[in-house]
């Protein structure tokens, strides 16, 4: 009779980790297509705002691009000084970005109505984590230039 209830207790914690697991790899495969593309949101309305978005999501797009041409390493052995340049470039541009951030958001929170402030609030959080995006891109990237200087 103990062995029995060892067995079925033992059964439903197995039951209960397998479906722990599975939950938790959908839910990382998912958290790691939608980190992959940050779309650029429409514009708000509200001039610093939608300056403040155009201005993140320009960085955002060409450190796309930068990564794209250090993954052809073959294609841009002679442009590895104008990309390092570019980065150096977009990491100012990020940090001047990142400090406006609060003060942008600080603005749109008092937009009228109340749901335009909102619409304006959720573009300057995809701006900032575009922007935040951008900034975790660049140790890899200059890993990557370091890398192909050496070959």
């Amino acid at each position: 009779m103990n062995k029995l209830r060892l067995f079925k207790a033992t059964f439903i914690m197995l039951l209960i980790m397998g479906v722990s697991a599975n939950s938790f790899a959908q839910k990382e495969e998912k958290k790691a297509k939608t980190e992959k593309n940050i779309k650029r949101p429409g514009i708000v309305g509200h001039a610093a705002t939608d300056k403040f978005v155009d201005s993140s999501f320009d960085v955002y797009e060409r450190n796309i691009k930068l990564t794209d041409k250090l993954s052809n390493a073959a294609g841009n052995v002679g442009e590895v000084k104008e990309i390092k340049n570019e980065l150096e470039s977009q990491t100012k541009e990020v940090k001047g970005l990142l400090g406006q951030s609060a003060h942008v958001m600080k603005e749109a929170k008092t937009i009228t109505p109340k749901t335009n402030s909102m619409k304006a609030v959720k573009a300057i959080n995809a701006a900032t984590k575009a922007l935040n995006t951008t900034k975790e891109n660049f140790p890899i990237q200059l890993e990557q230039i370091k890398n192909q200087e050496s070959n």
